[in-house]
């Protein structure tokens, strides 16, 4: 079943973060705290700003924790990026996330200028006027100069970058998409298949809000879901689904010509 209540919320993220364009902008602040410090005790600024996020996708207020590398293997996979436990079929109020994935979001919430932008060329038509044989001749050319910085990742292909650049884009885009996913968890789906799906369909909201871009934020789900989801089905399927596809039946707002 289509989750209703999510179909609104995100509504209400999308419509929040719309509107007049606006710079890339950094969330927090930096208090020289690592993401995890304190403990139960005290809630960083990561920790801080992941569950007013979280909280929005749930519907209701959860929170986030960040584990340090210590603690993290003691209570889940190491591997594993990210988790919420259910009792039964209700989850509870937070969820925890892994040192890799707290460390990667409060990197991208301190940026002032977002690790995902490249330099773009512009086509640009000239006219010259030219003497040929004394008479003075119109010439139209083009010619390609410096534009303004843009997504890195458009219609499918991955744009000017080297390979560090592009493993920092990676790192990004799973971490955003961690957050995404474990707070569908929160909203009460258990199913990863859903929560993956439903995540990334989030994930450009959870992008703006640790303030990137409104263009950025759609490259960034849109680099997920061409490049890396399709890899899930093979190599962890219970968390792809042939039901996650434009107008597909987990599709949360199919027909609108927009994916993730």
């Amino acid at each position: 079943m289509k989750p209703l209540r999510f179909l609104a919320v995100l509504a209400a993220l999308f419509a929040c973060c719309a509107g007049v364009a606006r710079a890339d902008v950094a969330t927090i602040v930096d208090d020289g705290s690592q993401p995890w410090d304190g403990g139960a005790a005290m809630t960083t600024p990561i920790e801080a700003l992941a569950g007013r996020i979280a909280s929005g996708i749930a519907g209701r207020p959860v929170s986030v924790r960040c584990e340090g590398d210590a603690d993290w293997p003691a209570l889940t996979d190491p591997s594993f990026l990210g988790f919420v436990s259910f009792y039964g079929d209700r989850p509870v109020d937070f969820a925890e996330l892994s040192p890799w994935v707290c460390r990667t979001l409060e990197s991208f919430a301190l940026a002032g200028a977002k690790p995902t932008k490249c330099a773009r060329t512009v086509r640009v038509r000239r006219t010259v006027t030219r003497l040929v044989r004394r008479r003075r001749i119109r010439v139209t050319t083009y010619v390609r100069l410096a534009g303004p910085p843009g997504p890195c990742f458009v219609a499918g292909r991955q744009l000017a970058g080297d390979q560090p650049f592009w493993d920092g884009y990676f790192a990004d885009a799973e971490a955003i998409q961690t957050l995404a996913h474990e707070s569908i968890h929160l909203q009460g789906d258990a199913v990863e298949a859903d929560a993956e799906c439903y995540g990334m369909q989030a994930a450009a909201s959870v992008a703006q809000q640790l303030g990137d871009t409104a263009d950025d934020a759609r490259a960034i789900a849109q680099y997920y879901a061409t490049l890396l989801y399709p890899q899930r089905r093979t190599q962890s399927p219970a968390y792809w689904s042939p039901a996650c596809r434009p107008g597909g039946a987990l599709d949360l707002t199919p027909g609108d010509g927009v994916w993730p």
